[in-house]
Formats: structure tokens, C-alpha cells, sequence
């Protein structure tokens, strides 16, 4: 695969279109430009060379619900064939009278879509973040017509086992072309790869009195329309993924940081989401806060409010529809900078609401009661998470480390805690610096750091592993290679190592064979190698241990046991203990985390 002169264009009918719950006070204290970022994020440009074929016996061509598509059929540098198709619509544009309302189904077609190069982007402000789209992938184009996916399917055979990534970069930035363009190895193991887009920000949760007061039926109030969105690109999967070659009953999910929660999202809404999938793989993505109908209409009535009436009337909400694209932008765009924000300052966030007709119930009272969708469930997080954060922060600053800040001093450190981690209190804080004590640590960044990640990644996906293990069968790991290759190519220069930082787990699994070889040490690329293994086993059949016994067996959560993750390969192996005698839970502090 190449790319297009670095722009990304999509190509409809033979014609070239243009371009165009105690978390909940820390969620209010993620810095925005972390936050666009937590929850995802990990970009990669395509390397691959492609050859395509078309006409009368394309490989390629198949009859979807829409009409006949043709895509590619493209050779890997190591040679091994697969057919993609790129940017496939899967619901109408999401513009003008079908903004803020749940995605449209496509209208047939009679002519063929050539679906050779990628499709939008969904609309997103690379003012916010160097992590936006645009920033990470130069060329790249967004607009509102941005509900499209991307199929990479093995070159031979059908009814393969079909993954759906979700992209993350915290419901607000990315798109399904920037981790899973590199499918290529998960390919290799038989597994057709589907990559989605969905709306982000603004347009994709946006929940106001006047939207709810003129919704559709189906959806019953406003908001989580990134989450319909999600639900429609399965929907169409369902009608459509055994033409790529896939099986529907077969679907596997998975999605890192953002994407992850949205799969958790995806698992309580299981009045809608029952046959749509069968498993899930969730990397980095634990579930922690969720608004309330209430909660949510009221923020985004204040957000919106200088652009129109803050009430529930049919002028606010044809107001909000007929915003420019520029308009709503720009007001995201001005959102408070992590630098200036503070402790429990108002933010508009992208957290999905429960809401009937969509959500029906929490994600905590989902996991807790059984009444989800998935017959298996893989999930974990990474050793180093919170360093990326640090790391972001500083590079977007161009602050030093956090050395010179704290100069050793416990109390100032004890401070620093304090404002930036809404779960350190004044009432928990000397109890976290006595569990976290700066001089254990190489530098303050990596104490600091150490904080956030268990308490905002590691304990609340424990907790939300240890109740969905009550009803299935779950799979936990830690990722844990701190030699991993710096994630992003913003962080390519200049930066010390971040060890298994946020993402960077990402490429183990969708970097190409020649990265591999490229940017990896050999008992990195090793594990890398393994955990294609591992998720290809597991979308296959919902275990994780390959049936030909050539990988350790990877055991079910139970007793609090975890798959460690880690390079050199040959240590990768099943354990219930992390370091002297402790459980997960236990060298994680869980119990300060979480409670009880």
C-alpha cells in the first residue's frame, strides 16, 4: 500500500470527491490535550506496496446491500497477499439535516464504488492537540461524510473470524486509518480486519434540551451519536462482512483507550448490540465515569450557548443544525488548555450518557449484573501508562521535567498529586505519598506517573475485569515491555524511553513485518509476534491459548491472575503474582483506588 500524494481521498463512482464512580472529579481534571489523547492514539503511516487488479474477474469485486464494490488486491513487502477495500460507506453523510441525529442508512446504488483509497476523517480541531488527525497525518482530509470503514481480508478462502478495530484518542480525535492500517500480520493469521469511523466531539456526543425535544424515535434523547454510529458500522458488517470473506457469526471487537470504553459502552447497550458480536479485546480502555441525561444536557446547553439558545425549543435545535462546520470547531477549539485548567473546572468532555433507546443502563450496573453483550472478554493495560501523559504535557509546554517543580520535597510533591488526580484528596493524599514515595522512583516524572497509572488505568480496569469474570470467562494481562519503541513520531526525537507507556502496546500487534524487523529489538519483535498469536487465537475462538500448544497457555482470570506481557518472549507466561508475593491488586493499590 502507498499513499496517495500523503492525502487521503476517496473515491465514490469512478469519481475523485474532495477532501475535505469516584473518578468523575478527575475525568474534570484531564488536561485537554491529555485528554484528546487518553484514550488513544498511536499513529502509524502506510508502508506496504500495493498492485491492484480490476475487471471482469477482479478477486475484489463483491454485491453488498448498496450495490457492487471493487477494491485492491495488495502485496505486503514480505509478499504476502490480501484484498482491501478502503473508506466503504456504511450510512449517509452527517451533515446538514442529519446532524445530531442517529446515522442514515444508505441509499442503493446502480453503479460500482471503486473503494481504493481511504475515506474523511470525522471532523476534529488539530488546535487541540498535536494528536488530532490532521497533525499526525499531513494530507489527511475530514468532513462531515466520515461514516466509513476500511476491510482487509486474506487473499484466499471465506468465513474467516472478523476483528473490528475501534480507534481511540478520547472520543474526540483519530480514525480508523491510522493504527489498523497495518493489519497486515493479524491478516496473516486468517482474520479479516475491519477498521471504523465515527463521529468525535461535538458532533458525535453532543446532548442538548432542544436535540432531546426533537429526536427520533429510536433514539429517545440526545448524545452518543459516535456510539450509533459505532452500532451501524456492525449492523452493516452483519449484512455485509461475509461478502469480504468474513463471518458474522464470528465478530470480534477490539478497541484501545477511547475505543475501549467504547466497547464497554457497546456491551451495556446490548438491546441493541445482541448477535452484532461475540468477544471483546479491550487495550487500555477501563470504564470509570458516565453522565447522566441530566448531567449531560445541561453541560452541553452551557457549552453551546453563545452559538444558540440554551432551551428545548425547534429554533435551538435547527440553530445547532445549521452551525458551520467552522462555528462548532472553533468553539471546541477554545476549550480550557490542560495548562490553565483547573481543579473542577467545567470542560466539555465526549463521555457517553446513559440514555434509553441507546444505553439503557450503566456500564458499572452492566458488568455488575451480567447483562451485557460478549461471551468472552480480553483485557489489560500497560505497566507505564501515565508516563505518556507526563511526557505530552511537558512536550506541548515545553516545561522540563517535573525535577526541578518538586526538587525532592514530599510536600510539594504531595501537592502536585493533589492537583492533578482528582481521586488524591486531602484526606487520602499522605496515605498515596506513603504507598508512592518520590524517592522510590528514578525522577518525579516516573512517581508522578506511577500515580495516574494505577489509579486511572490499571485498579479501574481491575475492577471492571474482576466483575464481568463473575458471569464469563476473561483473559487479564499486563502489558509490560518497557523497551517499547516510542509511540508517535512526535515523540520520535529528544525524548527519554517511556517504558510500556499509553499505546504503546499498539504496533505488538498492527505494525507491519518490515517495522518489526525495523524498529523493534528482536525479543521486542518477539513478543510482538506472540500477541498476534494470542488475539488471533482468541478472535477465532474466544481462548487465547493457540490449540497447537506452541504458546504458553494463557488461563482465565481467576484468583486475581494476569498473562504478563513482556520481552525478552521467552518470560511471557501465565502468573498470579506480580513481585514479592503480590496479587495485581495488591502491587497496583487497588484497594486505595477503588474502595473496600
Amino acid at each position: 500500500m502507498h499513499l496517495q500524494g500523503s492525502r487521503y481521498i476517496r473515491n465514490y463512482n469512478n469519481n475523485a470527491s474532495h477532501g475535505e464512580d469516584p473518578m468523575r472529579v478527575y475525568a474534570q481534571r484531564i488536561p485537554s490535550a491529555v485528554r484528546l489523547l487518553i484514550l488513544s492514539t498511536f499513529v502509524f503511516s502506510l508502508s506496504a506496496c500495493n498492485d491492484s487488479s480490476s475487471g471482469p474477474s477482479d478477486p475484489t469485486s463483491v454485491t453488498t446491500s448498496e450495490g457492487t464494490v471493487t477494491g485492491q488486491l495488495v502485496t505486503d513487502s514480505n509478499g504476502s497477499e490480501m484484498k482491501q477495500w478502503l473508506g466503504v460507506p456504511y450510512a449517509q453523510s452527517t451533515e446538514g439535516a442529519n446532524r445530531f441525529r442517529a446515522p442514515q442508512s444508505l441509499e442503493p446504488r446502480t453503479d460500482v464504488l471503486e473503494a481504493t483509497d481511504f475515506g474523511d476523517a470525522c471532523p476534529q480541531t488539530p488546535a487541540q492537540s498535536p494528536f488530532a488527525i490532521q497533525s499526525s497525518n499531513p494530507g489527511s482530509t475530514t468532513s462531515e461524510d466520515c461514516l466509513n470503514l476500511n476491510i482487509y481480508s486474506p487473499a484466499e478462502g471465506d468465513n474467516h473470524p472478523v476483528v473490528v478495530w475501534i480507534h481511540g484518542g478520547n472520543l474526540d480525535t483519530g480514525a480508523g486509518f491510522q493504527s489498523s492500517a497495518k493489519p497486515d500480520r493479524l491478516v496473516k493469521e486468517g482474520i479479516v480486519v475491519v477498521a471504523i469511523n465515527y463521529r468525535l466531539g461535538v458532533l458525535g456526543y453532543l446532548a442538548h434540551p432542544a436535540l432531546t425535544a426533537t429526536s427520533q424515535t429510536s433514539e429517545k434523547g440526545s448524545g452518543n451519536y459516535g456510539l450509533m454510529d459505532q452500532i451501524k458500522a456492525l449492523e452493516w458488517l452483519q449484512a455485509n462482512v461475509a461478502e469480504f470473506g468474513g463471518d458474522p457469526n464470528n465478530v470480534t471487537l477490539v478497541g484501545e483507550s477511547a475505543g475501549g470504553f467504547s466497547i464497554k459502552g457497546l456491551m451495556a447497550a446490548n438491546d441493541r448490540t445482541n448477535g452484532l458480536f461475540h468477544r471483546v479485546i479491550v487495550q487500555s480502555g477501563p470504564y470509570f465515569f458516565q453522565e447522566t441525561p441530566t448531567e449531560a444536557e445541561q453541560r452541553g446547553a452551557g457549552f453551546m450557548a453563545s452559538l444558540c439558545a440554551d432551551d428545548a425549543s425547534p429554533e435551538a435545535a435547527e440553530c445547532l443544525r445549521n452551525l458551520t462546520l467552522e462555528q462548532i470547531l472553533t468553539l471546541q477549539a477554545g476549550e480550557p488548555e490542560f495548562l490553565t485548567l483547573q481543579a473542577g473546572e467545567p470542560e466539555f468532555g465526549s463521555e457517553i450518557v446513559q440514555r434509553p433507546g441507546v444505553l439503557e443502563q450503566t456500564v458499572a450496573a452492566a458488568l455488575a449484573s451480567g447483562q451485557f453483550t460478549a461471551d468472552q472478554v480480553l483485557e489489560g493495560s500497560n505497566r507505564d501508562e501515565w508516563r505518556l501523559f507526563v511526557a505530552a504535557e511537558q512536550l506541548v509546554s515545553g516545561r522540563n521535567s517535573l525535577e526541578e517543580l518538586l526538587a525532592g520535597s514530599s510536600t510539594a510533591y504531595r501537592q502536585e498529586l493533589i492537583r492533578r488526580y482528582g481521586s488524591v484528596t486531602e484526606a487520602n493524599a499522605d496515605a498515596v505519598v506513603d504507598l508512592y514515595p518520590l524517592s522510590s522512583y528514578d525522577n518525579a516524572d516516573i512517581a508522578v506517573s506511577a500515580v495516574g497509572t494505577d489509579a486511572i488505568f490499571a485498579c479501574p480496569g481491575f475492577g471492571n475485569i474482576a466483575a464481568a469474570a463473575q458471569h464469563i470467562p476473561v483473559y487479564a494481562y499486563e502489558f509490560a515491555d518497557r523497551n517499547a519503541p516510542l509511540p508517535l513520531p512526535l515523540f520520535a526525537t529528544g525524548q527519554p524511553a517511556l517504558g510500556a507507556a499509553h499505546a504503546t502496546e499498539i504496533p505488538y500487534v498492527f505494525a507491519s513485518q518490515a517495522e518489526l524487523e525495523a524498529e523493534f529489538s528482536a525479543d521486542s519483535a518477539t513478543l510482538a509476534e506472540t500477541m498476534v498469536r494470542y488475539w488471533a487465537a482468541f478472535a477465532r475462538t474466544g481462548d487465547p491459548t493457540p490449540s497447537d500448544g506452541t504458546l504458553p497457555a494463557w488461563l482465565p482470570f481467576v484468583n486475581q491472575g494476569y498473562q504478563s506481557l513482556q520481552a525478552p518472549a521467552e518470560n511471557t507466561g501465565p502468573f498470579s503474582v506480580l513481585s514479592g508475593g503480590q496479587s495485581f491488586n495488591q502491587a497496583r493499590n487497588c484497594t486505595l483506588w477503588l474502595g473496600g
